[in-house]
């Protein structure tokens, strides 16, 4: 019980993780007024991105939800979408850029997911924001009628000087309720600072710090029946025993963690490492209980091959301490490969 009232902070920002397509997450999209006509296969989504100098559009799947990545399932008599689908259209140019997109994923008869995104890049692409707003809606008997908006906006700056080349701010909201017993509302900050961005024989190294800080809304002086908790269906327990549990104040955790970015571009092969290792304070929400001390730590790696200009083999590696609640083994691994197809311009240039 107590992993989860921990991990009930962070439980409003998985889904946003989830709902997005050709572009991944949140950080994807901020690059797609910037990328080049393509054609991308992964092993956990498909799509394309085309256009000229001045429009570009992009489609594609993410498979996210579905068995063994698979973007179609079918049983007897139905076939189900089990991946995010996206689109987006854009205007670019070198003083200002927007793009509109919208993704949408089923995840059963009653339940669909409905993100717009909006993207803006200014300055020569030097300043960069794409703002995502999902929403989801549906009735259930027992429950009520359901009601999810979240946010992960994002910032970036490009400053230009080595000395500190780079800004990031991300903002997480979260908003999740059954109207009849569940409310949680979560909000959640990370800046990014990128500085001394330096070259050391062939390896860039660019080292930057990252502040992240993460609460939940309204939930002090409320029980654990009423907010932040999904309350047992036996309604004797939940009025009894949960009711009289209270928050004493909102939970939250903040971490602070140096990163250290490592690139090198070799004329086949590049490879990115980004190692990592922190601090984080997490506070439970009851007086009564220590706040809690966690060490933090991660590896991140892509690796690009080249075999021709135009052509791109993609591995990428995650691998850090940050498990779910329910993992026994404390370490989260994550990868995905592919490869992408770089195409020339509508109007003629190649797009790199």
């Amino acid at each position: 019980m107590r992993k989860f009232l921990l991990s009930i902070i962070t439980l409003l920002f998985i889904m946003s993780s989830y709902i997005f397509a050709m572009y991944g997450n949140s950080e994807d999209w901020i690059d797609f007024l910037t990328d080049g006509n393509q054609l991308r296969a992964r092993m956990d989504q498909f799509g394309f991105v085309l256009g000229n100098e001045t429009v570009k559009g992009t489609f594609g799947f993410r498979t996210d939800i579905g068995y063994l990545s698979s973007i179609l399932s079918s049983s007897l008599n139905n076939i189900k979408l089990d991946s995010t689908l996206s689109a987006a259209v854009g205007y670019t140019s070198p003083d200002f850029s927007i793009g509109l997109g919208y993704n949408f994923t089923y995840m059963y008869n009653d339940l669909q997911v409905h993100t717009p995104v909006l993207t803006i890049n200014a300055l020569n692409d030097n300043l960069r924001i794409a703002i995502p707003i999902q929403a989801a809606v549906f009735d259930t008997d027992q429950l009520g009628a359901y009601t999810g908006v979240s946010t992960s906006a994002q910032i970036r700056y490009y400053t230009g000087a080595d000395s500190i080349n780079a800004l990031r701010l991300y903002i997480n909201y979260g908003y999740n309720s059954f109207k009849n017993m569940f409310l949680a509302q979560s909000l959640g900050f990370e800046f990014r600072l990128y500085f001394l961005n330096s070259q050391i024989n062939n390896v860039n190294i660019n080292p930057f710090i990252k502040v992240q800080y993460n609460t939940a809304l309204g939930s002090e002086g409320k029980s654990v029946a009423s907010t932040h908790v999904l309350s047992s269906s036996i309604m004797y327990y939940r009025d009894k025993i949960f009711d009289i549990v209270k928050y004493d104040y909102n939970m939250y955790d903040i971490t602070i963690t140096p990163v250290l970015s490592l690139a090198a571009n070799g004329d086949i092969v590049s490879l990115y490492f980004e190692p990592s290792i922190g601090y984080k304070i997490a506070g439970t929400g009851y007086k009564n209980q220590l706040v809690e001390y966690y060490l933090v730590w991660g590896a991140y790696a892509e690796m690009y091959v080249h075999p021709v200009q135009d052509l791109e083999w993609y591995f990428e590696m995650d691998i850090n301490n940050n498990s779910p609640a329910d993992n026994i083994i404390p370490i989260y691994f994550e990868t995905t490969t592919g490869i992408t197809w770089y195409l020339p311009s509508l109007g003629g240039d190649t797009a790199q």
